[in-house]
């Protein structure tokens, strides 16, 4: 029995020996490009900065209204909205009851209260096509006054050319194109901001000066 113990302790340390790495090898000097990238020190690792969460909402600019001296003016009033919000969104502000509330706290005044937008679109020209109508407490289109639509369309003129793409604006009632009134006049064209300068706040009205003449009596014969 105890000479069977010896043999088979002899077989398990040759069967070890025999599994081991050989004693006499000598360290290898490995190339680092042949290593995989985890494991070289030489590569310069890139870290990817986490994505970082865009503002909750951008500042977006309309015009109302206000009176100096005899006069509207437009006046600059900003708007929370979201950074989504495109062209018709911003528009739309100025038809909103949030300008009506703003209206009677500052005294402030918006023409456009009076209207319903039906649309609002950046064509290829870089025009803002505005489409809008005025309609009763039944949803009736009705007429407006020349000088609620003139105020309107400044408005709408300011508040649209404040876009970086937009170079003139073309407004429309229900679909149809107007003649719409301007500080100049009536036209059918497509209007800018010079066409309503009069109601920048920054513009010296004329003043109209009628020159002085000395008028001589008749010559009387004696």
């Amino acid at each position: 029995m105890r000479r069977n113990l010896l043999m088979l302790t002899a077989a398990l340390l040759t069967l070890g020996l025999g599994c081991s790495l050989p004693t006499d090898d000598k360290a290898a000097i490995v190339d680092p490009e042949d290593l995989p990238d985890v494991l070289r020190s030489d590569l310069e690792v890139e870290i990817e900065e986490a994505d970082t969460p865009g503002p909750l909402t951008i500042t977006a600019t309309i015009f109302l209204l206000e009176v100096v001296g005899e006069r509207n003016v437009v006046v600059e009033r900003d708007r929370e909205v979201s950074p989504q919000a495109g062209f018709t969104d911003r528009i739309e502000l100025l038809f909103g009851e949030e300008v009506r509330s703003e209206e009677e706290q500052e005294l402030y005044s918006n023409a456009l209260r009076e209207f319903t937008l039906l649309g609002a679109e950046i064509n290829d020209n870089d025009v803002a096509i505005i489409n809008m109508v005025a309609l009763d407490e039944d949803g009736v289109s009705i007429p407006t006054e020349a000088e609620v639509l003139r105020n309107a369309a400044a408005q709408l003129v300011y508040t649209a050319t404040g876009f970086p793409d937009v170079v003139a604006v073309r407004i429309r009632i229900d679909g149809e194109r107007i003649s719409l009134p301007t500080s100049e006049g009536d036209t059918e064209e497509i209007v800018d901001r010079d066409d309503y300068v009069q109601y920048d706040p920054s513009f010296e009205v004329p003043t109209s000066t009628t020159p002085s003449s000395t008028t001589q009596p008749p010559d009387q014969d004696d």
